[in-house]
């Protein structure tokens, strides 16, 4: 099976999303009957550059090669830029390439692509991401009303920049108070604190049983994210979504900055290079909790057991609103436990990646 071309298409939701940039996806043809689908979201403004950074450049360096070798078609588009150019945004390019081939190699295998990791569990513990920028009583109802569906673990987001820390404290005071003491909260700060601010902030929520801290501090510092973690008493210090490659996760890991490791299969590079992370996380016994990504997430913790379980994106939470329009597969089949949510592992063979039609007339970039 030879790889014979690649197409690149753009789409974009409504504008007037904060969150909105293109969602860019890839198509892997073959001379075989097997195609593979990968996807990107780019920030704002950037779709066209990394659009044409995958077709142009990191595409043609693997027409013509096997798609089932993924190990080493990975290495051949990281090397294309010379002088670690396949970091920063090639390796999100790279990644929705990548998708794609391991589409290819479930669908050739004839099985989903949990099943070629070497497991299947059939149904993926989940957390629900509360994360709305909402005021902290209409939070709180959201959040109760996650629970009230059967979820047993929030999350819900305090970053400085969208409020202060005071307001973060208040956000957390009266999520607890409506989902009640027998709920897992978790918060994320998107790494917008120092050491100081997490330590002091880790105390003032002593009374209200916080289950973990996500990204207290800076990607980058690893020696703060250390300290925090050592104030951190009952609370897990969690991280790592904005990590990339071995070289970044590994001192993250070996320095015991993080309770749970937080890998994201497109920010990393790609589902080749995610378990590489997963591999070293696993051996060093840190339970691995993928961010974001749910529709290519649910495949590696189905596959994988060391995957705690995987976040879990409601269709009112606008971060996902496009991509939950835009995506029609796979199909999450929910069945409500004691413990909260699961989800069924896919079934089909590949990633079950499919588009709406609708959708992809009606938002298709052509310019």
């Amino acid at each position: 099976m030879k790889i014979s071309k690649i197409n690149v298409t753009r789409y974009r939701g409504e504008p007037s999303n904060p969150y909105m940039g293109d969602v860019i996806t890839v198509t892997v043809e073959t001379d075989s009957d097997f195609t593979g689908l990968g996807y990107v979201s780019a920030p704002p403004k950037m779709g066209d550059i990394f659009q044409k950074l995958i077709q142009d450049i990191l595409g043609e360096q693997i027409i013509g090669a096997d798609p089932r070798l993924t190990t080493d078609l990975w290495q051949r588009m990281y090397d294309t830029i010379p002088r670690r150019g396949g970091d920063g945004i090639g390796r999100y390019c790279t990644a929705a390439i990548d998708m794609a081939l391991w589409d290819i190699k479930g669908k050739a295998a004839g099985m989903p692509v949990a099943e070629l990791l070497g497991g299947r569990r059939e149904l993926v513990p989940t957390y629900a991401n509360c994360a709305h920028h909402l005021p902290p009583d209409e939070l709180a109802e959201r959040a109760a009303s996650y629970v009230a569906m059967g979820h047993r673990a929030i999350k819900i987001r305090g970053t400085r920049g969208f409020v202060t820390p005071t307001e973060a404290t208040e956000r957390v005071r009266q999520v607890r108070e409506a989902i009640g003491p027998d709920v897992r909260l978790m918060v994320d700060v998107n790494g917008s604190w120092d050491v100081d601010t997490a330590v002091q902030q880790l105390k003032a929520w002593e009374p209200y049983d916080v289950y973990w801290l996500e990204e207290p501090v800076s990607p980058h510092d690893i020696s703060g994210y250390a300290r925090v973690r050592a104030c951190a008493g009952q609370t897990y210090i969690v991280g790592g979504e904005q990590h990339v490659g071995l070289l970044e996760f590994r001192p993250l890991i070996e320095q015991g900055a993080v309770d749970i490791v937080q890998p994201n299969a497109i920010i990393t590079g790609g589902i080749t290079d995610w378990l590489r992370v997963y591999a070293f996380a696993t051996a060093e016994g840190v339970p691995v909790s993928p961010w974001n990504l749910q529709n290519v997430h649910i495949h590696l913790a189905a596959g994988l057991p060391n995957v705690k379980w995987i976040e879990y994106f409601m269709p009112d939470n606008a971060l996902l609103e496009f991509q939950t329009k835009l995506f029609t597969g796979p199909i999450f089949e929910e069945e409500r436990a004691e413990d909260g949510i699961y989800l069924r592992a896919p079934s089909t063979p590949g990633l079950s990646l499919s588009l709406d039609p609708e959708v992809e007339d009606q938002s298709r970039v052509t310019d």
